[in-house]
Formats: C-alpha cells, structure tokens, sequence
C-alpha cells in the first residue's frame, strides 16, 4: 500500500516545494494538495513541487471543474505531468463547501457534471474533445503539444459517483476506515477483473499521541464537517456511526455553531474517519486497511509553521514508511 501525505497550501508555494522535497527525503510515495480559491495556487505549487523533487507522485485532491473548465484542467494536468515527468495525477471532485455560500455556485448535478468533465478531459488527452454537455462543452477542444499519460482519479462517497469512478477513473478518491466501508466502495465500484479496478485511496486525518484520548479531542475540529456533512443516508451505518448522533451534528453545523458541532464529534465518528493513537497504533491501523483492499492512503497531520510542519511530517514517516 502506498503511503502519501497532504501539503497544505495555507503556506508560501515555496514552503509548500520544500515540504514535497523532504516528503521524498523521508520516504513517502507521494504528495497531494487541495485546490481552494482562497489558498495559494494549486498548480503554481505543484509546478514548484515538481522541480523540487524526482520521484514521488503528485496530485491534486481534489480540483473543482466549477473553478477552472475541464479543458483548462486537461491542459494544466499535461503540463504538470510534463513538468514532473510524468508522477501527476489529476484528482477530480464536484466542489466544496464554499461554491454555494460564498462564490454563489449552484451545482445540481454533481454526477453529471463530473463525467461530462471526465469525458472532456479524456478526451483532450486523446487528441480532441467534442461534448455537448449540461454543464461543459467543448467543440474541438485539442491541446498544441503531445500530452504525457495522466491518470484520473475521482472524489467520491455516494454509490452513483463510485460506479461513475469503476467506469472512467484510475482511482477513487474517499474517506471511511471500516473495512465494511472499504467492501461497499469495491462493490459499488462494480468491476469484476482485479486488473481493471481503479486504485482505491483513503484521505484521513492522523493525531500520534500515546494518551488516544487526548488524540482523538485534537481530533474532533477536523472530521466535524466529514461525519455531519451531507452524504446518502445509507452510508451512516456503513461508516458504523450511530444515525441518532450524526443527525444531531447535522443540525448544529447548518446552524453555523461549530463549537456546538464539535462537541457532538462522538469517539466513533473520530474513528470512522481518523486514526488517534500511538505510532505502533497507526501502523496496525494502516496495515488493516491494506488488507482489506485499500491501495494508497492520503495522511494529513497537523500544520504550523515550516519547523513544525516539518516536524510532523517526520514524525508521521516514523510511524508509517516502511
């Protein structure tokens, strides 16, 4: 199982380059960013990320077509594989918490929106793309250069967009620890042949801390909007949460009270989503999920600034590279 890490673009690009660089120092496969409108630029970071490092992958987890038109993603995404000589991958997903209230963003059909996209970026890197979509067109859409391989990977929970993932992706992009979990996004998926299965990939939040309590409290802020966001019902108990308390965090995050929502974090909904605990816990943690058919997991830890993100990064390499 791959072992990668977030690097967090709150942080000056060239920060960002250099965490990539020891990320690669400390043995990590591989590094991804988040694409917001309010943080520095994910491909300007990437570009850096590049150059500063010459072999773990990179990619992003994941980028909006809302932001930037599937075309222009193709072109990025070639740019950075040609950049990197080919370690990019581009991870796809609707959109975040901040298209509807803050950019007025109306997305009403995510399913939709992200195969139209997929359809035009492949296509793109094919040679030429030509689709007359709800939400995406291109007419003849076609780059000027040979565009390097790029794999596509897509964010997905819900059981439509990870059968969309099992038909157009090389890899699905999702959050859930259960090995029940890991079960539901194989089957969802539906490809039979093991070959052709896109790569599954957990994002999760890591505390080390021997007191588990302590870690889990440090915590509660960062899975608050995973447990109590919105996804299909069906999955709360696949999760292995109570439905009773993810309702009621529901309620306490559409109020806008988060210091009320993070009281209501239970231990279980930390654990669906994160991993708290000593070292040699992670380390079980990870090689369960590597049993149960997870390919490649995403592990963001806390920030700081340059020293003490840095020295998280090492910590967690002590923990989680073998």
């Amino acid at each position: 199982m791959r072992r990668t890490a977030t690097v967090r673009l709150d942080r000056p690009i060239t920060e960002a380059a250099e965490l990539a660089h020891r990320a690669e120092d400390l043995g990590f496969d591989g590094v991804w960013v988040a694409d917001h409108y309010f943080h520095r630029d994910a491909t300007g970071a990437l570009a850096l990320m590049a150059t500063a490092t010459s072999r773990i992958t990179m990619g992003t987890a994941v980028v909006s077509p809302l932001l930037r038109h599937p075309a222009l993603l193709a072109s990025s995404a070639a740019s950075l594989a040609e950049i990197s000589d080919g370690r990019f991958i581009l991870g796809l997903g609707a959109g975040g918490y901040e298209f509807a209230s803050e950019l007025g963003i109306r997305s009403r059909r995510p399913l939709g929106l992200t195969a139209e996209a997929v359809e035009i970026v492949r296509g793109v890197f094919a040679g030429r793309a030509d689709v007359e979509g709800e939400t995406f067109r291109a007419h003849g859409a076609a780059l000027r250069f040979e565009p390097r391989a790029t794999p596509v990977y897509l964010a997905a929970r819900g059981p439509k967009m990870l059968g969309l993932a099992g038909r157009v992706a090389d890899g699905v992009i999702t959050h859930g620890l259960s090995s029940r979990h890991i079960s539901y996004v194989i089957d969802r998926m539906g490809v039979a042949e093991a070959d052709r299965r896109p790569a599954v990939v957990l994002m999760l939040d890591v505390q080390i801390d021997e007191d588990q309590a302590r870690a889990r409290d440090a915590l509660r802020p960062r899975c608050m909007t995973m447990a109590g966001g919105s996804y299909a019902d069906e999955l709360i108990d696949v999760y292995g949460l109570d439905a009773g308390a993810v309702a009621r965090l529901r309620a306490a995050l559409r109020s806008g009270d988060r210091a009320a929502a993070q009281g209501l974090v239970t231990d279980e909904m930390v654990d669906a989503f994160c991993i708290a605990g000593s070292s040699g816990h992670l380390g079980d943690r990870l090689e369960e999920l590597a049993a149960s058919g997870v390919d490649e997991v995403i592990l963001s830890v806390d920030g700081g600034d340059l020293p003490t993100a840095t020295r998280h990064l090492t910590d967690l390499a002590k923990a989680v590279v073998r």
